[in-house]
């Protein structure tokens, strides 16, 4: 069985461990005195830097007092009166069978035009949903054509999975779209 040796260093006598304490005090002073440096008192400007180890006193500049300006006309112009328009819910079910151009003049551009094979889908998007509106072809002989009109309307949130009415979507749309110019 090996033995573990150690060391053990003889007990500090009084010179030596004041020694220590004494080395101590000194680097910490010394590491303080650094961060000293020439400090400037609050609200003054450090201008000039060579003033300042001199011992000459900062100058601090006076702020120059507000210019209050009167108008030249003591006229009071009365506030303009606006009336806020109210607004009028557009039916869903009217849209149903609406041309593109008809539900441009009606709603405005949408945001989004993807296809889907034949059909057109149009998306409109307010802050809390989006409502898809589908033009599939007019032409019933099944011969491809330009001309298409809405056969559906989707609305679902944007966010989460609450449930929201075609009509409370579309009023939000156009609720947004009006305030937005």
């Amino acid at each position: 069985m090996t033995s573990i040796k150690t060391h053990k260093f003889p007990p500090l006598t009084g010179a030596k461990r004041s020694f220590g304490v004494v080395a101590l005090f000194a680097l910490i002073g010394t590491s303080l005195v650094a961060c000293g440096g020439n400090a400037v008192p609050p609200g003054t400007t450090n201008a000039s830097y060579s003033n300042l180890s001199t011992g000459a006193k900062t100058q601090t500049r006076a702020k120059p007092a507000p210019v209050r300006r009167t108008p030249s006309k003591k006229t009071k112009t009365p506030p303009k009166k606006t009336a806020a328009l109210p607004f009028v819910p557009l039916a869903a079910d009217t849209l149903a069978g609406l041309s593109e151009k008809a539900v441009v003049a009606k709603l405005g551009e949408p945001e989004l035009i993807r296809s889907e094979g034949q059909t057109m889908v149009w998306q409109y998007r307010s802050s809390e949903c989006s409502f898809d509106m589908f033009f599939m072809p007019v032409s019933k002989t099944g011969a491809k054509s330009d001309n298409r009109e809405v056969r559906h309307m989707l609305a679902r949130k944007r966010r989460g999975n609450d449930r929201i009415s075609v009509q409370a979507c579309l009023d939000q749309v156009r609720k947004e779209r009006r305030s937005q110019g």
